[in-house]
């Protein structure tokens, strides 16, 4: 067994209360292992899946989020993984094992260049020149990219040369960081951005060369891996247009391709979750600075972050504490009619969804509506 780290650094290892995964991921083994079930890989990787994301880089997100999110230059795309997520498998070196992490904040990312990658790919094969038998042309190893969908790659991905690296930037995205409603950082194990894998590997001598055929005597061996859990926040910035065609092809990629590695195993893989869309609008909505010239300011964000059921209750039966929160008084009706032209200017669909609703709390929370509107 060999030593991979100083015996005074070895020392603090076991009572970090914080910790950067991927500092972690690439400095923690502390003893190359030479049991076959690795248990040092194991604690380790153990312990990076326990590293939860801290309000430094909560912080850091929700300042993203606020200069992209209704951003007129920004197409933004929020996605949850289906299953699991390979990205940065190589990353580990001595840990065998990897996932690429935000240099400063140690929180998983995926870089911009490979979902740029990833996309340009998927669409390669979709502008594709094909047979009779929709097979794919290909030339020099090369795909055949149909004549009149050439110039639309040159401006989503750029030209083969360094000199046009396309019209449009993609940026790295973003591991989202489950809060609750009060934007405070969840603590449960689906707050955990990383988790433990096995990938079982077969015919490992055969693949080493050590065997002519596999052969299926051969012992399957285990192999521990660092996987990637939750959702991602995507943005593209450029003219307009473009960006929102781009951000549909992305959507594509994702659902259809995947992204990272294995994904032939099915990982890496993403759906669209319009709860977590709802979640990103409520979020950019409580983050958001308030504007100081509008008196009402502080009444359209309560109104923007409440779910439409969380609105309900507070029009109903938490009238009062809501107008006291909201530092408006019951009885005054210029207080209760400022209110519902908030709600009328921030909840429209909802005021429409609320008329058709025969619940108890519903009703009342449409009376008090239709008398301050």
């Amino acid at each position: 067994m060999t030593a991979l780290m100083r015996q005074n650094l070895a020392r603090l290892y076991p009572d970090f209360r914080t910790a950067h995964a991927g500092l972690l991921i690439q400095r923690g083994l502390r003893k190359w292992d030479d049991d076959s079930e690795k248990p040092i890989k194991k604690e380790l990787i153990g312990k990076i899946s326990s590293v939860k994301a801290d309000e430094l880089y909560l912080l850091a997100f929700h300042r993203w989020l606020n200069l992209t999110y209704q951003n007129d230059n920004f197409a933004n795309l929020s996605a949850k993984i289906n299953g699991r997520l390979f990205t940065g498998l190589a990353l580990g070196q001595t840990l065998e094992t990897g996932a690429m992490t935000h240099h400063t904040y140690g929180m998983p990312m995926i870089a911009g260049s490979s979902i740029k990658g990833a996309v340009r790919h998927y669409t390669e094969q979709l502008f594709a020149e094909r047979d009779e038998n929709n097979n794919i042309h290909y030339r020099d190893g090369q795909i055949v990219t149909q004549e009149n969908k050439k110039h639309i790659l040159d401006i989503l991905f750029g030209t083969d040369d360094s000199s046009n690296a396309g019209y449009l930037i993609w940026h790295d995205a973003w591991w989202i960081a489950p809060v609750d409603t009060k934007m405070n950082l969840l603590q449960g194990e689906n707050a955990r951005p990383f988790i433990g894998e096995i990938v079982t590997v077969h015919h490992q001598e055969y693949y080493q060369g050590k065997m002519k055929e596999a052969l299926d005597i051969e012992n399957p061996i285990p192999n521990q891996q660092i996987a990637i859990q939750g959702g991602f926040y995507f943005s593209i910035e450029g003219e307009p247009q473009w960006a929102k065609f781009a951000k549909m092809l992305l959507t594509k990629m994702l659902q259809e391709q995947g992204v990272g590695a294995k994904g032939s195993n099915g990982y890496g893989y993403f759906e669209i979750d319009e709860k977590l869309n709802d979640e990103m609008t409520k979020r950019f909505n409580a983050i958001k600075p308030m504007d100081k010239n509008d008196p009402l300011a502080h009444i359209k964000k309560e109104i923007s972050i409440l779910s439409d059921e969380q609105l309900t209750e507070s029009l109903s039966k938490d009238i009062n504490k809501f107008l006291e929160k909201l530092e408006l008084k019951k009885g005054d009706d210029e207080h209760c009619q400022s209110l519902v032209k908030c709600i009328l200017a921030e909840k429209e669909e909802f005021v429409k969804n609320l008329a058709d609703d025969t619940g108890k709390n519903a009703k009342k929370a449409f009376k008090f509506i239709e008398k301050y509107r």
